[in-house]
């Protein structure tokens, strides 16, 4: 039961850390030594509506909502008992809303490849304490315009760091949660996140998962408002403004269902919104995630 449970999990949580702005973050359940799982995630979001600063408004959104479209691919890998690999990169395209002055339609690219080690603290299987793990990332910048509504990505290298807990408080339940903290450069702010993920498996083969998240950048300037009021924001170019130096804060609330195939296969399904936030997009977010772990 604990091993599909495990399974479950896993699939939940790959489902929800490939989501843009809906990172679930990161497991303290690894894998086995030479085990792991490897999942695709499509997942689809748009927004009627964006914070400018943190009031809400539609602004170019007016005329067409701001959509995004992604595949990613995750994989992970144990290394060995308590040491495990990630990896995260795919391609995502962004349509361009229905103003504003832009030198093509959409922007497209390699999203930001994300690569992690997980190492493992404490393992509430030999101990009656929550397990305990802590993970260190790169970021490396995707190929991709930078600047823009749509942009994929903020187009920063970086690193970032979390602490990870879990427990299992019966064989088909369990609560985990991560802290962490995000280091970028290219001007891109700081910014410390959050989550929480309660998670319930039933009849051996469903998992249902809810997670909130947040993001809270330590500083950088407001979207939004003509350059006399708001010089920080524009730049020489008309069409090209200051948007990885926003101070992007965001809350977010989703939910999953995955389905055990058989054999290790998992299928899932997500919905998530961000319910408030400052300088992003008020998105809903869907996805929709293929997993198989060895």
């Amino acid at each position: 039961m604990r091993k599909l449970s495990l399974i479950v999990i896993s699939a939940v949580m790959a489902v929800f850390s490939y989501m843009p702005l809906a990172n679930a973050g990161n497991s303290a359940w690894l894998p086995a030594p030479g085990g792991g799982s490897v999942s695709l995630s499509l997942i689809y979001q748009n927004a009627e509506e964006f914070y400018a600063g943190d009031t809400k408004t539609k602004g170019p959104l007016a005329e067409d909502d701001l959509t995004q479209k992604t595949a990613l691919v995750g994989i992970k890998y144990g290394l060995m008992d308590s040491v495990a690999l990630d990896l995260t990169v795919g391609g995502s395209e962004a349509s361009k809303p229905g103003a504003g002055p832009k030198a093509s339609e959409d922007e497209s690219g390699v999203t930001d490849i994300n690569v992690g080690v997980t190492v493992r603290l404490v393992d509430e299987a030999v101990t009656q304490a929550p397990t305990i793990a802590f993970r260190l990332g790169a970021i490396k910048s995707g190929s991709y315009d930078t600047g823009h509504i749509n942009s994929i990505g903020d187009g920063g290298d970086g690193m970032e760091a979390s602490a990870i807990i879990g427990k299992f408080l019966s064989d088909n339940f369990a609560v985990s949660g991560e802290l962490g903290y995000r280091m970028r450069d290219e001007g891109i702010p700081n910014a410390a996140f959050v989550n929480i993920t309660g998670s319930l498996i039933f009849a051996d083969m469903f998992g249902l998962s809810v997670n909130y998240s947040m993001e809270n950048s330590t500083d950088g300037i407001d979207i939004g408002g003509p350059p006399e009021q708001n010089p920080a924001f524009h730049t020489d170019d008309p069409s090209i403004k200051n948007f990885p130096e926003a101070e992007e804060d965001t809350h977010t609330l989703g939910s999953t269902l995955t389905f055990l195939v058989g054999g290790g296969a998992s299928i899932s399904g997500s919905y998530a919104r961000v319910i408030d936030g400052r300088n992003t997009g008020e998105y809903n977010i869907f996805a929709v995630s293929l997993g198989y772990s060895f």
